[in-house]
């Protein structure tokens, strides 16, 4: 958009440049031939000066007329030319304004795409988690609250009710009746704990 307004400028720049190169050779030409005939005027004004005075009068008004035209155009070029200018200066003034909001415009997408990959990159590593966990809830089977150390403990557990039922316990207490063991959580068989 910035290369586009600045070939708009210059090919504005480039057909007043013409206009007023075009308008100023039609003043010179215009200037040129009215000095050329002028100076033929005046040298037959000056043979017939005395027989033509009414007639050398009105060729000096229409001298004057052709001045007065030629002083109108020239002074309707300089007003071209500084209405093209102004036009110049508005469009240089329009082009700062533009690239200092296209400025603006990169800034706020910049943020905007900032603020898009954190949330994007939030959002995957939640997703990640939670995908994660319910990977390794499924690869345990279920829960696993018992702990490693229970398996070691299930051994001796079952070795010790061995002897309690045989009555080779070596304790004087185990005459006694044994309470029944609390309910104890332990892992499912063929599912080991992940550490």
């Amino acid at each position: 958009m910035n290369s586009g307004l600045t070939e708009l400028a210059a090919i504005a720049n480039l057909v007043t440049a013409i206009a007023v190169l075009g308008g100023a050779v039609v003043v010179v030409l215009v200037g040129w031939e009215l000095r050329a005939v002028i100076r033929r005027v005046h040298g037959m004004l000056d043979k017939v000066n005395g027989d033509l005075s009414p007639l050398v009068r009105n060729v000096r008004e229409i001298s004057d007329d052709v001045r007065g035209v030629t002083n109108s155009i020239r002074d309707d070029v300089e007003r071209v030319n500084g209405a093209v200018t102004a036009v110049t200066d508005g469009v240089q003034r329009a082009l700062a304004v533009s690239e200092e909001r296209l400025g603006q415009m990169n800034a706020l997408l910049e943020v905007v795409q900032d603020e898009a990959e954190q949330l994007f990159v939030t959002t995957a590593s939640t997703v990640r988690g939670v995908r994660r966990g319910t990977e390794a809830f499924r690869g345990r089977g279920g829960t696993d609250l018992a702990s490693d150390e229970l398996d070691a403990a299930e051994e001796a557990d079952a070795t010790t009710k061995q002897e309690e039922e045989d009555g080779h316990d070596n304790r004087p207490e185990s005459a006694a009746p044994a309470l029944p063991p609390g309910p104890r959580v332990r892992p499912r068989p063929g599912h080991r704990r992940r550490a």
